[in-house]
């Protein structure tokens, strides 16, 4: 009786091993991927939206250089170029966002993977460090994005229609 148990005890702590081997390969390569991610995400989206707006703002500048345009006859075209370089702030705040965010993941996912869970049974994976950051950094990065695109579709409708915010009102 005492071997059969023996025997059983020795097979849940191999199980254990290979479990413990699983999950921690998981959680490394989970890390490598969120920090690929980080890296990816943030330099397209700064990109992208620094593009839109960037482009606008330079096209018109050089327009007003190719007519001559000083700076007290910029009197109408003020709004699209404030329009255009909030877009730019905004998407520089949005690009920092997602990037935070996933090197919360990625240290997340390095301080879950515990070394010596690998050989201690009592030891297994810690709980990540950020939640709430993480949230908050996953929501900043989406609003300052949608408001930098929103802040160059701005900037095109003052140069479409001038001031219609005042003609709203």
């Amino acid at each position: 009786m005492r071997n059969s148990q023996d025997e059983t005890a020795v097979h849940l702590w191999q199980l254990r091993e290979k479990a413990a081997a699983i999950v921690y390969s998981d959680l490394k390569e989970s890390q490598r991927a969120a920090f690929h991610i980080a890296a990816e995400w943030g330099r397209w989206l700064i990109a992208s939206l620094l593009l839109i707006n960037g482009g606008a703002l330079w096209g018109l500048l050089s327009y007003f250089g190719a007519i001559k345009l000083n700076a007290e006859g910029l009197g109408e075209y003020r709004m699209p170029i404030w329009c255009f370089i909030v877009g730019i702030v905004l998407a520089v705040l949005s690009g920092l966002s997602a990037w935070a965010n996933w090197q919360m993941h990625w240290q997340n996912f390095m301080h879950m993977a515990r070394y010596d869970m690998l050989w201690d049974p009592n030891q297994w994976a810690n709980d990540p460090r950020y939640s709430a950051a993480l949230d908050i950094t996953y929501w900043v990065s989406i609003v300052t994005g949608i408001a930098s695109l929103a802040s160059a579709v701005c900037g095109g409708a003052f140069l479409l229609h001038g001031n219609f915010i005042a003609n709203l009102l």
